[in-house]
């Protein structure tokens, strides 16, 4: 029988051995009441930053602390990331849900020329679901890194901001993604309806954008990026 410990898996901002973090309101409620650990339970801590820890859980009236006992791993910080258009109404929570347990770094979220968004959205509670969605994915994957999500931007200011990091573009054609594949690289899908043709001329325009082929297909939004994650995935990137 595998120890207790490797099951058990949390979320804190642990940065050596031999300190003590106290866990969240939502993680001591998951030791305590979903889990129905006692004191002195080992467990492994993620830090979202690259390293998992075993250590001690202790609880102290209502909190939990735990002392980090051994740097079980530390992994260097993944170079693949996604960029999704707004999808309609909380359709955008589910491939990002899903995309979150690979090893991602970022979650950008875009509006384009077709993305569905309503007047007055609410940007910060679907941030805040999104956000732990991440840290939900994180343990159920075993992860060392925490994929960041990031604030709703307009996709051409996007992508101006990260034109030096090369692009895979999820759109209908040959497929150019090279090999031996970047160490880091951007993969972007879009809308129900796909990008505009603007959008496709501009960034296809630019040096290091390339197409990534989904197959023969068409894929629903929902899906394609899950589709491309893991095509990407199986390349080694």
């Amino acid at each position: 029988m595998r120890p207790l410990f490797e099951e058990t898996w949390f979320h804190a901002p642990v940065e050596r051995e031999g300190t003590a973090v106290p866990l969240s309101d939502e993680e001591t409620h998951h030791a305590q009441r979903v889990l129905r650990l006692s004191s002195g339970a080992e467990v492994l801590v993620s830090n979202g930053t690259g390293s998992v820890f075993r250590a001690r859980l202790e609880f102290s009236g209502d909190g939990a602390v735990v002392h980090a006992l051994e740097r079980m791993r530390h992994e260097p910080e993944p170079g693949l990331s996604l960029a999704i258009a707004l999808l309609k109404g909380r359709e955008v929570e589910a491939p990002v849900e899903a995309a979150c347990e690979f090893a991602l770094r970022d979650v950008f979220l875009l509006k384009t020329d077709h993305s569905a968004e309503f007047r007055d959205q609410d940007f910060d509670r679907l941030l805040e679901r999104l956000r732990q969605k991440s840290v939900a994915a994180l343990k159920q994957a075993k992860k060392a890194w925490l994929t960041r999500i990031h604030s709703p931007e307009d996709l051409r200011a996007w992508r101006e901001r990260h034109r030096r990091i090369p692009l895979a573009l999820a759109h209908p054609g040959e497929d150019t993604v090279p090999s031996p594949h970047p160490k880091e690289m951007h993969v972007l899908t879009g809308p129900e309806g796909g990008f505009s043709e603007s959008e496709v001329e501009y960034l296809l325009s630019q040096e290091n954008c390339h197409r990534l082929s989904l197959g023969p297909t068409r894929l629903r939004a929902v899906h394609a990026p899950i589709a491309a994650l893991g095509n990407l995935s199986g390349r080694g990137i």
